[in-house]
């Protein structure tokens, strides 16, 4: 995946097939998110302000206007949220809310034990190279690092 920074706080990144199943996966987990709020997670991710439940409609709606082969923008708030989006997704899925994830896709004919495995290596490859690149570019911004500070916390929690 290639992105670049422009103007300083915004994120411009060519969209790819992987790139746009990084994304669904990503906003998939977030409806989980929203649909599981008891996991001590996901309840400490919202308490300390990680994941935003009101911009999670408004990211996916801007990233259904791309399609492969153009370049999408984001300006810095939604760059944070798809940071801590990326994050908490990669999280669940490696945790006791990724198993229980697994079995409901399973007993709902959703996908194969397979398939899950599959698709949850791709996105934990795919997502520690955009984690990565994220943090490459906006470790000199205040906001992303107040996130950071946040995220920290957030593995406080999972000690």
């Amino acid at each position: 995946m290639t992105a670049s920074v422009l103007y300083g706080d915004k994120l411009a990144v060519n969209v790819t097939r992987d790139f746009k199943q990084l994304v669904n996966i990503s906003i998939a987990a977030g409806k989980f998110i929203l649909l599981h709020p008891d996991y001590d997670l996901i309840r400490e991710a919202v308490r300390l302000h990680i994941f935003m439940e009101e911009m999670l409609d408004d990211f996916e709606i801007h990233n259904s206007q791309y399609e492969t082969g153009e370049i999408i923008s984001f300006d810095s708030e939604e760059v944070l949220f798809f940071y801590a989006l990326l994050d908490l997704s990669c999280r669940i899925f490696l945790c006791d809310a990724g198993d229980d994830l697994k079995s409901a896709a399973i007993k709902n004919g959703e996908t194969t034990e397979t398939e899950f495995y599959r698709v949850r290596s791709f996105h934990l490859q795919k997502a520690e190279a955009m984690l990565q690149l994220i943090r490459d570019r906006f470790s000199r911004y205040a906001p992303f690092n107040e996130l950071q500070h946040r995220m920290e916390q957030l593995n406080c929690m999972a000690v």
